[in-house]
């Protein structure tokens, strides 16, 4: 019975494999690239990652249960 289950898996995974290998890809347009970032300073960089965390931090403090406070 447990070379069935495996067997089942694998045939799975094999056909996810499949499946991932023959997959249309869609490329991205190169014209519309955004390479400003590339000439970016230390302090420009640090700067942006700091408002990025933020906005992460307060999505995060959203999506939990009572914003810290207790359940009733």
């Amino acid at each position: 019975m447990e070379e069935k289950t495996n067997n089942t898996a694998d045939g799975w995974i094999e056909k996810l494999i499949r499946f991932f290998k023959h997959m249309p890809r869609k490329k991205p347009d190169a014209e519309q690239a955004d390479y400003t970032g590339w000439h970016q300073s230390e302090a420009q960089y640090q700067k942006e990652q700091a408002e990025w965390q933020a906005q992460v931090a307060a999505r995060r403090q959203k999506k939990r249960i009572g914003n810290g406070k207790e359940q009733k």
